[in-house]
């Protein structure tokens, strides 16, 4: 009702005379769902103020089959490069059934405009465009990997990456550009104060073509994209992982380069070379893990944790090493050296009673993650259970699911046999991110 009455106030609004308000009104209706307002909203889209008109296209693409069945006014604004970065977007919201009519527009001024952002959006609109309808602009868009500018040529190979397995038959193309150098400054303007910056994959050639080789799966040039792990620049080792972190059996053929990033001296690296290890199951390397859990940065140590615990079997073989992360005074190492232990089998439940201790703990992560690394120890687990219970009484809706999942699997657990009903809660609680060092 509260929802139904602030609609038609925001509906009202879209006729004032503050260009502002009126933008805001339009997206917060597609927003709230009101497809009661998208004829409205659809006539806005031919409204004489750019303004408007993206805020329309934007709100339509957020609108579903409402706005799929308005694909080809939005399209018609790709002509205006005031509208064209809101049209595109709103088409690739909608999905690659709106995008397919529309891949020539979306190729010759998407991915060759002015502006980076644009740009971007242009190349991620090709995301799931089928074969048929790639056929028409595939060599357009190849061709555009030899443009003059910077900008587009790394645009160009990431819009061949979002088109999979389509695009394999031009890795050779995107491995021609890995001894592309060249950066694109022309929007260094936009980074005065560090307020905003480039992505490194729509500024320099070199690392758009290492992720879209891993994003077509070019396992063939596995060992071109290993080769780019001794750059000078961080950002091309960077891009150079997260290639080899999708190219399965060709990357663990090449470990030794992997691993070596592992002291890198830039803790990005670090972190990802740890991501990339975890992500391949790269078991001959993973025995060098716990030597970071000794690293300065947090981001590396939680890393490092993460990746082991792809591998029960071999972080079973490092529960001192593990133990220790539990002393750290950075909660989520905590939290992720729990979610290891959980996941070690027999060798976890030794360390139940420990891990429960946690449940006490301020950080309401580090507290699922001991909800869910108890869910997982059968009996040693269950054992805990009441303390478990009382988590589902925290007011804390994710603590809440933790503990319910918890309990759930416990209870369905072979000799699980605890009378505990009504629980929603879903699968597990990873710890994935910290956001500062």
């Amino acid at each position: 009702v509260a929802a139904a009455e602030f609609a038609s106030q925001l509906a009202k609004m879209m006729d004032g005379d503050k260009e502002d308000v009126r933008a805001k009104c339009v997206v917060a209706l597609a927003q709230m769902g009101v497809e009661s307002e998208a004829g409205r909203i659809a006539d806005l889209v031919n409204d004489s103020s750019p303004v408007i008109s993206a805020a329309a296209c934007q709100a339509l693409g957020l609108m579903g089959e409402e706005g799929e069945r308005r694909s080809g006014l939005i399209a018609a604004k790709m002509d205006d490069p005031q509208t064209r970065h809101a049209a595109i977007a709103a088409l690739g919201q909608l999905g690659s059934s709106s995008c397919e009519p529309y891949i020539a527009g979306i190729a010759s001024k998407g991915l060759t405009d002015s502006d980076s952002i644009t740009r971007q959006a242009a190349a991620a609109a090709f995301s799931g465009v089928s074969a048929v309808a790639l056929g028409p602009v595939m060599a357009q868009v190849v061709d555009l990997l030899g443009s003059d500018h910077v900008g587009v040529r790394c645009t160009a190979a990431l819009a061949l990456g979002y088109m999979g397995e389509s695009a394999l038959p031009h890795a050779a193309k995107l491995v021609e550009l890995l001894s592309d150098t060249s950066e694109d400054m022309s929007e260094m303007h936009v980074q005065v104060g560090g307020v905003y910056r480039v992505l490194v994959t729509a500024r320099r050639p070199k690392c758009a073509a290492l992720v879209a080789l891993g994003m077509i799966g070019a396992q063939g040039e596995a060992r071109s994209c290993a080769k780019a792990l001794e750059d000078d620049l961080y950002e091309v080792r960077l891009c150079a992982l997260e290639a080899l972190s999708n190219l399965g059996d060709a990357a663990r053929a090449q470990s030794t380069e992997i691993a070596a990033c592992l002291e890198d001296h830039t803790y990005f690296v670090r972190v990802k070379a740890c991501q990339c290890i975890g992500t391949l199951r790269a078991e001959d390397i993973m025995t060098s893990l716990p030597e970071l859990f000794e690293d300065k940065a947090p981001s590396v140590k939680i890393a490092a944790l993460q990746a082991l615990m792809e591998s029960p079997r071999i972080a079973e073989s490092f529960p001192s090493e593990v133990f220790k992360c539990m002393s750290d005074p950075v909660p989520l190492v905590k939290a992720a050296a729990v979610s290891v232990l959980g996941c070690m089998g027999d060798t976890g439940k030794c360390y139940a009673s420990i891990i429960a201790s946690m449940l006490n703990e301020q950080d309401v992560r580090l507290r699922c993650a001991a909800c869910d690394a108890l869910g997982k120890l059968g009996d040693h687990g269950a054992a805990f259970a009441d303390e478990i219970e009382l988590c589902l009484h925290s007011g804390v809706p994710e603590l809440e699911e933790a503990a319910s999942w918890a309990l759930e699997h416990l209870n369905s657990a072979p000799g699980g046999g605890m009378m505990i009903e009504n629980f929603e809660g879903e699968g597990g609680h990873a710890i994935t991110s910290l956001e500062g060092e």
